[in-house]
């Protein structure tokens, strides 16, 4: 599926409301990575920036599946603006760095597809740091450390499927034609589809 062309006019009232201050969204660029849903960089004329996120079926690319919607399965899509709030409140509670909400809209106030933006965290590429300079990316790497160790340590209790048929999810794998996960057979490393 072609992406579709959001346009600057789309996003003018949005970006102005997030970003106030008398700026004007000058351009839109398309961030590679948003396969589920649209992700834009947002370039005000003073050349301040944001990212726009937008859940809507024409940026999502991935084919639906029947159990998509069912949110107690750690394989879900997972997808949407209430969902991103969530997970957002969660690990800034956690003391992780996360961008910081601009805006919000889930009701059309700016967009007929659920819209958040938030800070553009810009630098270097992790991958390409590590090695460039081992050294430089060692305050990196122990932030990351830090916030994997803090993400590790909490349980939340609405997390996966208690009391429903799927008892053990650490048994289920993603088929690589990317369709519902399988559950191991009962025999030593066969797979059984759900």
């Amino acid at each position: 599926m072609t992406p579709r062309a959001v346009t600057r006019e789309q996003l003018a009232g949005a970006a102005r409301a997030a970003l106030g201050g008398g700026r004007r969204l000058e351009t839109i660029e398309r961030v590679t990575g948003g396969s589920k849903k649209g992700v834009y960089r947002l370039v005000m004329d003073d050349a301040t920036t944001a990212i726009a996120y937008l859940w809507d079926d024409a940026e999502n690319h991935w084919p639906a599946v029947e159990g998509d919607d069912d949110l107690t399965d750690p394989f879900s899509p997972g997808l949407g603006l209430g969902l991103f709030q969530a997970a957002h409140a969660r690990l800034d509670a956690l003391g992780v760095r996360v961008p910081a909400i601009r805006l919000v809209d889930g009701d059309g106030a700016h967009s007929p597809a659920d819209l958040a933006i938030v800070e553009d965290l810009r630098g270097e590429n992790l991958e390409e740091l590590l090695v460039r300079d081992r050294r430089a990316a060692a305050p990196v790497m122990a932030r990351l450390a830090e916030s994997l160790r803090a993400m590790r340590g909490h349980r939340a209790p609405a997390y996966g499927s208690r009391g429903r048929r799927r008892r053990n999810v650490a048994r289920h794998v993603v088929r690589g034609d990317g369709s519902r996960p399988c559950a191991a057979g009962p025999r030593r490393g066969g797979l059984a589809p759900r």
